[in-house]
C-alpha cells in the first residue's frame, strides 16, 4: 500500500527515477556549447530538400584521394562535380554518415519532417496513393484534393501533436515559409481548374487571370525572383496563387516563394530568401533584428523530373539544387547573422534510392559557426545514429521549445556538431556548375528514359513511380553501367526501361 506521506517526502527523487526508467530525460537535455557558453543560436533555417540517398551524393566523399565517411563510391551518382557544395558544406562543418530520413516518401516524409511523427491516416493511405490511382494523393495540408483550411474542417492527416509552426506559434516564436505547406498554382495548369465558390468542390484556381502563363527563355524575371533574363532553356510558369494549408502560416509566408515546381529553378527560390534578407539585413543594421527565429526553405529540385525532353537535365537539377543551398549558406555566413544562425538541411525522404547501407540513409548537413574540427583539420565525421526527428529535437532545442510529441522527446541531438570553439569560416559557394552552364542544360528527344518521364506525373512530389525514375536516373548519370538489383521494378512485366537489367 502507497504511503502519502512517503511518497510526498520523496517525490523529488521518485519522479527522478521515473524519468530515468522512462527514458524521458532527453527531454531536458541541453546542448553543450564549448567553455560552458551560453547557447548564441537565436535563428535556425531549415531547408528541405528532396529525395537522394548519402551515397548517392557523399558516396566519393574524400580529402586528397582518402575517402571521408562511410561511402561506397560505385552508387555515387551526383558526386563532387555535380554537388560541389554539398561537399565542401559536409566536409567544412561535418559529416553525418549515419543520419536517416523517417519518411518512406514525400508523401509521409514531408510530415515527418515538419511534425516528427505521422498518422494512423498517413501510413494506411500513402500506400495506396503511391499504388497508382486508387485514390486522391494527399500532401501537405491537401486531402482528397480540398483543402480543409478552407473547408473549415479538421484535416485528417494532421498529427494531434500538431506541426513545428504551431509549437512556435504557442511559443511566441516569429517563423517564416518559403514554400512549405503552401499549395501553389500556376498559371501554366489547365485552364479548366477553378476556383469553386464552395471549397468543399476542390482547391483548384484556374490560370485565366495571368497575364502570361510563364517566362519563355531570354523573357525577364520578374524583380521578385532576382530580375535579369531567363537563362534557362525552357519556359519557367509563373504563379497564379499561393493558399497557406494551415492557419498558423496565414501571414508568415511568401507570396511569392513557389511549391514544389520542378521547372522553376532552385535559383529563383534562392533569390526569393536573399531579397527578404536584404530587408532583415537592414533593420539589423537599424539595430532591430527582424529576421524570424525559424525559416523553412523549400529546395526540391534534386527531386529531378527524370529526362523530359525539353526540361531540365537530372544533373541540371541536382547542380541546381546544390548552387541554391550553398548561396543560401554563403549569404548568411557573410552577414552579421552568422553568429546567431544554425542550418538545418536534410532531403524529406531517400526515395529508395541505392544505398550500400540502407535505402533509409541519407543527406543531413548541421552548420553553423560553432561546428567542430577535426583533428589537424581533417574533416569531422559522426557516425552516431541521427534521423529526421534527431533534426526536429535539435532545432527545438536551440529555441528553447519543448518536444511536441514522444518521438521528439526521446530522440538523440546532434550536439556535436555544435561543440566548436565558433570560429568556424564564412562558406563560399562553388559556382562552377553555373559558370559552366550546367545548370541550364535541358534533357533532349533522345535521352534515356525520356518516353517514360514524359508519361510521369511531377506536378507534386513523388507522384512519379519511384522504382522506375530511379532506374531512369541511374542510367542517364551511369550510362551501361547495371543497375544494382534492389533498384529494379519488381514486378512480373518488365517496364521498358529494365529491359535489358
Amino acid at each position: 500500500m502507497l504511503d502519502p506521506a512517503e511518497i510526498e517526502k520523496n517525490l523529488s527523487r521518485f519522479t527522478e527515477a521515473v524519468l530515468e526508467s522512462n527514458r524521458m530525460k532527453a527531454a531536458a537535455e541541453k546542448i553543450p556549447f564549448a567553455d560552458a557558453k551560453s547557447n548564441p543560436i537565436k535563428h535556425v533555417i531549415y531547408i528541405i530538400k528532396e529525395n537522394r540517398t548519402y551515397d548517392q551524393v557523399f558516396g566519393d566523399l574524400s580529402v586528397n584521394g582518402k575517402p571521408v565517411g562511410n561511402g561506397d563510391k560505385s552508387l555515387t551518382m551526383y558526386g563532387a562535380e555535380i554537388t560541389p557544395n554539398l561537399h565542401k558544406l559536409a566536409l567544412q562543418f561535418g559529416v553525418l554518415d549515419n543520419f536517416f530520413d523517417s519518411g518512406e516518401v514525400s508523401g509521409d516524409g514531408h510530415v515527418w519532417s515538419n511534425a516528427a511523427i505521422g498518422t494512423d491516416y498517413l501510413e494506411k493511405t500513402w500506400q495506396q496513393a503511391y499504388r497508382g490511382g486508387e485514390r486522391f494523393y494527399d500532401f501537405e495540408g491537401a486531402v482528397a484534393n480540398g483543402y480543409p483550411i478552407l473547408q473549415k474542417i479538421p484535416d485528417v492527416n494532421e498529427p494531434a501533436s500538431g506541426y513545428l509552426w504551431g509549437n512556435l506559434a504557442s511559443h511566441h516564436k516569429s517563423y517564416y515559409h518559403f514554400g512549405e505547406f503552401i499549395s501553389t498554382i500556376f498559371c501554366t495548369d489547365a485552364d479548366s481548374m477553378h476556383m469553386p465558390s464552395n471549397p468543399q468542390e476542390g482547391p483548384w484556381i484556374g490560370s485565366q487571370g495571368c497575364a502570361r502563363k510563364s517566362i519563355e527563355p531570354g523573357e525577364a524575371i520578374p524583380e521578385e525572383w532576382g530580375g535579369g533574363t531567363n537563362k534557362w532553356a525552357w519556359p519557367i510558369p509563373l504563379i497564379a496563387a499561393n493558399t497557406a494549408t494551415k492557419p498558423e502560416l496565414v501571414g508568415h509566408f511568401a507570396t511569392e516563394a513557389p511549391d514544389f515546381q520542378l521547372f522553376v529553378p532552385d535559383q529563383l527560390r534562392v533569390e526569393i530568401f536573399l531579397r527578404h534578407l536584404k530587408g532583415w539585413l537592414a533593420d539589423k543594421e537599424r539595430g532591430k533584428d527582424t529576421m524570424p527565429e525559424f525559416i523553412t526553405m523549400r529546395l526540391g529540385n534534386d527531386h529531378t523530373a527524370g529526362t523530359r525532353p525539353g526540361g531540365p537535365t537530372p544533373k541540371a537539377s541536382v547542380a541546381d539544387n546544390d548552387l541554391a543551398v550553398g548561396r543560401a549558406v554563403e549569404a548568411i555566413s557573410h552577414s552579421p547573422f552568422w553568429d546567431s544562425t544554425a542550418f538545418f538541411i536534410l532531403e524529406d525522404d531517400a526515395q529508395a534510392g541505392a544505398d550500400h547501407v540502407d535505402a533509409h540513409r541519407s543527406i543531413g548537413l548541421v552548420i553553423s559557426k560553432y561546428a567542430p574540427h577535426g583533428p589537424e583539420g581533417a574533416p569531422v565525421v559522426d557516425s552516431r545514429f541521427y534521423s529526421t526527428v534527431s533534426f526536429v529535437r535539435t532545432m527545438e532545442t536551440l529555441l528553447g521549445l519543448p518536444p511536441m510529441n514522444n518521438n521528439d522527446a526521446f530522440s538523440s541531438i546532434v550536439s556535436p556538431m555544435f561543440t566548436g570553439p565558433g570560429d568556424q569560416a564564412a562558406f563560399t559557394a562553388d559556382t562552377m556548375n553555373r559558370d559552366n552552364n550546367l545548370i541550364y542544360t535541358a534533357n533532349q528527344k533522345t535521352a534515356a528514359g525520356a518516353e517514360d518521364s514524359m508519361k510521369m506525373d511531377f506536378r507534386h512530389a513523388d507522384r512519379a513511380d519511384t522504382q522506375k525514375l530511379n532506374i531512369i536516373l541511374w542510367k542517364d548519370a551511369m550510362g551501361d553501367k547495371p543497375v544494382p538489383s534492389l533498384l529494379k521494378v519488381r514486378s512480373k512485366k518488365k517496364s521498358k526501361m529494365d529491359d535489358d537489367d
